[in-house]
């Protein structure tokens, strides 16, 4: 019988394969985190807005600040995803083939 596992490092070695981050990849991933933070930021600040009691926003102001954190969100998804994908691109072929458009999705794009 296998013990649990209840050490927080255990669950991260369990979860995630051990891969060194390459050379060649290095210098990319605080860019990637960038893509994160920027969109963390802009979060942050466009709440404060829509919260403020200072700056009164038009009906319109206010929705395209609601759809723009809505984006906001997403990216922040899409940042992670690029983060996880440069520092472990073995254990992610998976999911890095999955992005890959095919030739029709590509003249569909044009």
């Amino acid at each position: 019988m296998s013990k649990p596992i209840n050490e927080p490092r255990l669950v991260q070695q369990a979860l995630i394969a051990d891969e060194d981050l390459s050379f060649e990849l290095a210098a990319l991933v605080p860019t990637a985190n960038g893509i994160t933070n920027a969109a963390s930021t802009f979060i942050d600040r466009a709440t404060k807005l829509l919260l403020s009691d200072k700056i009164i926003l038009t009906n319109e102001q206010h929705t395209a600040v609601t759809s723009a954190i809505a984006i906001a969100q997403l990216t922040v998804k899409e940042g992670a995803a690029v983060s996880k994908l440069l520092r472990n691109p073995d254990a992610s072929a998976d999911i890095i083939a999955g992005l890959r458009l095919t030739s029709k999705d590509k003249q569909d794009a044009r």
